[in-house]
């Protein structure tokens, strides 16, 4: 309190403030506790005879392990059952995580939103984690509760039973790291960039693992009662020596000690390969039960992927359109990339005079940037802008260029 002649009245109410934070503090880090009303277009399930109390659908991880530290994670997800209060992640990293989120919280104009996280490196001493870029639509808040941090949500609208890709890459300038996250649509091709956070950090990897996760994030009303489902497949960690790497293990586990909070639904867990979708899955909630393979445990080692092959197939980013001016000493340059190729890293772009000779290059490491200018006297005459981008995964794109006269 500011000032000591405060009511006890005013005390009270910031006690009965203070105990309401506490009550709330179960949500999730990266989402707001969901409303009372059911999901949209989703009947109420069959009700299992409820214990009072929390009772949520079991958190569930896959762990895979690679050979090396990676400055980029790739992976496919589908899911195909959900429910509000469900967090689908595909890439939990050291530092973040991110992936698809169900939400009954209507700010965002959407239940079906992606969501993208990097925590603080030391919250108690200032050093935060901050946003260096927001895609259209994204918004970035900060969060705490299970560590601090920044998080960035966009009305993404995922399907259910479709594919999507999910790319994370990793890069330091200047003594902090950058991370972004990319999804691409299968069915449509197109990707989108929906964030990139930084912090201070002496970081050089993504590391060599990979986390994916299932969780019901409220056990009150979007219980255990809703069968949640999904699909991954095709995990591939990009290492430093710009090698793609398979994950050598993998293995699934279902969080325990947690018996209290998931009550009547903690043994509602599975997982597994499933060799039609050439895929890996969990599933947990409603009636599900672990398969006979778990035994009374809740790990289990899975298999291989079949169909996996020896690296990703990719397609190359390309630049689609380019366009060149000089004005009062400064040459403006314009591109636009074709957002069903790979995604933009960085972008070179080169000035040419009429001998072909470069008299000004602009190489950033940016993936959003589509325009440069470059501040130089020219003489008159004519010139050749050339655009080159390396896209997300290291591959240099054909250049692509425009001519202009001064």
């Amino acid at each position: 309190m500011k000032n000591a002649h405060h009511s006890s009245i005013v005390q009270s109410i910031f006690w009965v403030f203070l105990l309401f934070c506490f009550m709330s503090c179960k949500k999730s880090a990266t989402e707001k506790t969901d409303s009372i009303a059911t999901p949209p277009g989703q009947a109420k399930p069959t009700l299992k005879t409820k214990a009072t109390g929390e009772n949520a659908a079991p958190s569930e991880h896959i762990n895979f392990l690679f050979p090396s530290g990676g400055i980029v994670k790739l992976q496919k997800i589908k899911i195909v059952q959900s429910a509000n209060s469900s967090y689908f992640s595909v890439h939990n990293y050291p530092g973040g995580y991110c992936g698809f989120q169900q939400t009954s919280d209507p700010s965002y104009g959407t239940p079906n939103i992606l969501i993208s996280s990097l925590w603080d490196t030391n919250t108690a001493a200032g050093v935060y984690s901050s946003p260096s870029y927001l895609g259209a639509g994204t918004v970035s808040s900060r969060f705490g509760g299970e560590g601090d941090g920044t998080k960035t949500i966009n009305p993404y609208k995922w399907k259910l039973n479709s594919w999507y890709n999910f790319a994370v890459r990793f890069w330091t300038i200047g003594g902090n790291i950058y991370v972004a996250t990319f999804v691409q649509d299968l069915g449509t091709g197109n990707w989108f960039l929906t964030s990139t956070i930084t912090r201070p950090d002496a970081m050089t990897s993504l590391g060599n693992g990979g986390d994916s996760f299932l969780e019901n994030w409220e056990g009150y009303t979007y219980d255990g009662r809703y069968k949640r489902k999904m699909f991954l497949k095709d995990f591939w960690n990009l290492n430093l020596n710009n090698v793609w790497e398979k994950h050598t293990s993998r293995y699934f586990t279902a969080n325990a000690g947690d018996s209290v909070r998931n009550g009547i639904y903690d043994r509602a867990f599975n997982s597994g390969y499933d060799s039609k979708e050439d895929a890996y899955f969990m599933e947990h909630g409603g009636n599900v039960t672990p398969s006979a393979a778990f035994g009374t445990g809740r790990t289990l080692n899975l298999p291989a992927q079949t169909n996996q092959g020896n690296a990703p197939v990719l397609t190359i980013g390309a630049v689609s359109t380019v366009t060149a001016s000089y004005t009062s000493g400064t040459v403006k340059v314009n591109w636009t990339i074709n957002s069903t190729k790979s995604p933009q890293y960085s972008s070179k772009v080169e000035i040419l005079n009429s001998s072909g000779t470069v008299v000004n290059t602009s190489d950033v490491i940016q993936p959003e940037r589509r325009s440069v200018s470059l501040t130089q006297s020219l003489p008159a005459g004519n010139y050749t802008a050339r655009v080159t981008i390396t896209d997300i995964f290291n591959q240099v794109s054909a250049a692509v260029t425009r001519s202009f006269s001064i």
